[in-house]
């Protein structure tokens, strides 16, 4: 069976070695097969595996449900389970989406309305509603 090293499983994968090593200890990694020197020798699997870490994170999943879904996935689990992390992870996109719209909307309001001139000590309404005076 091929297996590679963690500096090959890094470049296939574009994941650091440290990183490799990170996800190993918070066990989203099984932990590889170790050669009599003791270097560590990884599946061609573990590309894949590393590649559905790192689409999860950009997806904005924790490392607690990215090792929660892998669980599921190596034992087979029920897709109801994967479902409902989904959906709490939908949920909490969701809940950012519209806190960010409410950033994005104060933030427009308040670029129009500095005039971008003068001293602070005047009242600057990007500063006052960061300060929440603007609410």
């Amino acid at each position: 069976m091929q297996t590679l090293s963690i500096g090959e499983l890094s470049e296939l994968s574009g994941v650091a070695s440290q990183a490799i090593r990170y996800y190993e200890k918070e066990k989203l990694m099984p932990a590889p097969q170790r050669t009599e020197a003791n270097y560590r020798r990884y599946p061609l699997d573990a590309v894949a595996r590393l590649e559905f870490i790192v689409h999860a994170k950009q997806w904005g999943f924790t490392l607690d449900e990215i090792r929660e879904l892998l669980i599921l996935q190596d034992a087979n689990g029920d897709r109801a389970q994967a479902k409902r992390i989904a959906a709490e992870k939908l949920h909490k996109i969701r809940e950012q989406i519209r806190h960010l719209s409410r950033v994005e909307a104060v933030l427009s309001k308040t670029l129009d309305e500095c005039t971008g001139e003068g001293p602070m000590q005047e009242g600057c309404p990007i500063v006052e509603a960061i300060a929440g005076k603007d609410a």
